[in-house]
């Protein structure tokens, strides 16, 4: 699916603000995940990370990185 420069950088923005709200998460001091939770919150953010990772290949192969 191809997506306009702008859609791009929101998606990037709206990824990105996720997986530092998951890293924050899983590292609070205060544990008060439970073991379910704390997989459920790593699989996330590996979810997000590759979606993050994908959008930037399909990116630099489709378009270049001329708009960034």
């Amino acid at each position: 699916m191809s997506y306009t420069p702008k859609q791009e950088r929101l998606i990037r923005e709206l990824v990105t603000e996720k997986i530092q709200d998951l890293q924050h998460l899983l590292h609070d001091k205060r544990g008060s995940l439970s073991d379910r939770q704390r997989e459920a919150c790593k699989r996330d953010l590996r979810e997000f990370q590759e979606l993050l990772y994908q959008n930037r290949i399909t990116r630099q192969t489709n378009v270049g990185d001329t708009f960034w």
